[in-house]
């Protein structure tokens, strides 16, 4: 799951794309891996029942991971003095057994966060430059990216993960890629975390390089470059 704290309430989105506020619904019997970024200042995602403090930052992503064991409420408070309303900031984890998550899931059925993510892309016009269309790539290629090396102009490599994804979009001539024009904009202040973190969903679902450009939403059409992109918006 995806949570952004905000002063002052959590915000969750599953994988699946069911959203939350100030709730969050996991199963019984599984990992959880909670990915956290603030959207404007530090908070801290306390659930003393489960003894977990994760300090979640603006700028960077922060991982949580639990397994809950036993079905029940249990209290979620931000840990970190925030603001006026910090003492508001609070919520509860609902535990659930596997029966019961899934009927939830089922009862909130949505798109998932990966189909919203290659709406996203396709809105922002991104596709034009980033897909290999008929042998012209202005653009790095989205298919095969998340998790793998890149290598910069300056020689570095890095591993296209959460926060490289997000300095790449929002800070793209801060690590160029060799071979490419620096003439991507800079997308600050025009994608919010939480869209950031539905776009990150796609990249993360066309992973394998031999995957389909279109990830999960194969019914789409991708525009060939000098056409409008589509701008729905799937929210």
């Amino acid at each position: 799951m995806n949570v952004v704290g905000k002063q002052w309430m959590w915000k969750i989105a599953h994988n699946t794309g069911q959203r939350e506020i100030n709730t969050l619904h996991v199963p019984t019997g599984r990992p959880v891996r909670l990915t956290m970024i603030s959207e404007d200042v530090i908070h801290s995602f306390f659930v003393p029942a489960f003894r977990k403090k994760q300090d979640v930052l603006p700028g960077r992503y922060s991982t949580l991971w639990f397994e809950p064991t036993k079905p029940g409420k249990y209290h979620l408070f931000c840990a970190e003095y925030c603001g006026t309303d910090h003492s508001r900031m609070i919520g509860e984890v609902i535990v659930q057994t596997p029966e019961d998550y899934s009927e939830w899931l089922e009862s909130n059925d949505t798109e998932t966060l990966a189909q919203r993510g290659r709406r996203r892309v396709e809105s922002y016009g991104c596709l034009r430059c980033h897909a290999p269309l008929g042998g012209s790539q202005v653009g790095p290629p989205l298919t095969g990216l998340y998790g793998h090396p890149v290598r910069l102009k300056n020689g570095n490599t890095v591993t296209a993960d959460h926060n490289y994804l997000r300095r790449a979009i929002l800070d793209p001539q801060a690590e160029s890629r060799p071979g490419y024009e620096k003439i991507m904009p800079s997308f600050e202040d025009q994608i919010d975390p939480e869209q950031l973190l539905e776009i990150i969903a796609y990249l993360r679902s066309i992973a394998d390089e031999s995957g389909p450009i279109a990830g999960p939403d194969e019914s789409s059409t991708l525009q060939p470059a000098g056409e409008a992109p589509d701008q729905t918006e799937g929210r």
